[in-house]
């Protein structure tokens, strides 16, 4: 059951923004930079798409 969480097929970002500075963008960029392998989903009603994904 802890598997899921320590070794994640996709992640969701809510609160993902396209704002540098804003923790939303960082978290985002963060999983991106270290080479996280699943689906990422960022969440953000005003953005179709944020960083690529």
């Amino acid at each position: 059951m802890l598997e899921a969480f320590c070794d994640p097929q996709a992640v969701a970002i809510i609160g993902a923004s396209r704002t540098p500075g804003k923790l939303g963008h960082s978290v985002l960029r963060n999983v991106i930079q270290h080479g996280f392998k699943g689906a990422i989903y960022p969440i953000n009603p005003q953005a179709s798409e944020l960083l690529g994904h």
